[in-house]
């Protein structure tokens, strides 16, 4: 009888590095064990490739703490990623679970609906998950010595401003962005095939970036004052604004999306996804983050140009950025 793959993992992970036995989430037991044993099977699949990015000796599995978390980092030679089993559980009880979601969303997304091969809410915790994936993954690729005390997706507590830490969170933002990026627009072709068209790519893109901006909105550092030059992290608000920012200009330029005449209007998307997200925190989440997130791209918008510019103008000596490994692996294999 073949060893189950997280098993195997987990075995892996506690023979040769730091973590103990105790630090390992067991989902089997678990109500969610399907949802756990699928997410883990597209990132240790993910992970597995990624030595086009000069990943190797990858690990991942789920750590045994309820909060809502992720980190990277190196142990022993290994390149490891954590998931804390409550940011599993945080996005099925919040997406996978919330029915309500889909209906809702299907009254707006009428021309849509019929192409989609799951619920809205399913797609939207498919891609939260995935989202924390790629971000941690890009930690990897920037092999920065931050990465022997590990990443944390999350700060534990406020800490002194870094402007190296600032780099490393929006670049590992940024290569997670373009590979969601690329995950909407294959499944948009897939899915769509010769239907697929502006408003209905617009209209996918508004869905998935809702999802985000639901996740980030539910940091406990949002909820605060906006800051630039603070703290270890940059502001959950600026990081959002800089993702959907992202998506949407990768897919402004991609050819495959030009060849079939699709152009997307990023400000509507922008507008559209704020309106998708204030819906449903009106009638499922009852909360109203996503008003002070308007709020904050129409007051400060002057401060966030000028503060982004100054992050992406940084040129660190001491590790990679992603996006540029990202930039450099698609121009070798030519990839759109």
């Amino acid at each position: 009888m073949n060893e189950n793959p997280y098993t195997k993992e987990t075995k892996s992970v506690v023979e040769n590095t730091e973590f103990t036995a105790d630090e390992v989430f067991d989902f089997e037991d678990s109500p969610y064990k399907d949802e756990f044993s699928k997410t883990f099977n597209f990132s240790k699949g993910a992970l597995s490739l990624a030595a086009k990015y000069g990943v190797d000796n990858g690990l991942i599995f789920f750590y045994n703490d309820f909060s809502v978390n992720a980190r990277a980092g190196k142990s022993n030679g290994y390149n490891i990623i954590c998931l804390n089993s409550g940011l599993q559980i945080w996005t099925i009880q919040n997406l996978f679970e919330k029915n309500e979601i889909h209906e809702i969303l299907k009254a707006i997304y009428v021309n849509e609906i019929d192409y989609l091969d799951n619920p809205i809410n399913v797609l939207m915790y498919q891609l939260t998950m995935h989202f924390t994936f790629y971000h941690e993954l890009a930690h990897l690729v920037q092999k920065s010595e931050y990465l022997e005390s590990h990443l944390y997706e999350r700060p534990f507590e406020v800490e002194e401003f870094d402007l190296t830490r600032h780099k490393l969170e929006i670049d590992a933002d940024s290569f997670s962005g373009i590979s969601i990026a690329s995950h909407i627009q294959q499944y948009a072709l897939k899915h769509f095939g010769d239907d697929l068209d502006s408003n209905k790519m617009e209209s996918l893109i508004e869905i998935f970036c809702s999802s985000s901006l639901l996740y980030f909105l539910s940091f406990q550092t949002c909820k605060g004052e906006i800051y630039y030059y603070e703290n270890s992290h940059p502001h959950p608000m600026i990081r959002i604004l800089n993702i959907i920012l992202t998506i949407t200009h990768y897919l402004q330029q991609s050819p495959k999306l030009a060849e079939r005449k699709i152009t997307l209007n990023h400000k509507m998307i922008f507008k559209e996804t704020i309106k998708t997200t204030a819906l449903l925190e009106t009638n499922v989440f009852t909360t109203k983050e996503s008003e002070n997130f308007e709020k904050f791209i129409t007051t400060e918008m002057k401060e966030i140009v000028k503060y982004i510019s100054k992050i992406r103008g940084f040129k660190p000596e001491n590790f990679k950025l992603a996006i540029d490994v990202w930039n450099e692996n698609t121009k070798k294999n030519n990839v759109a």
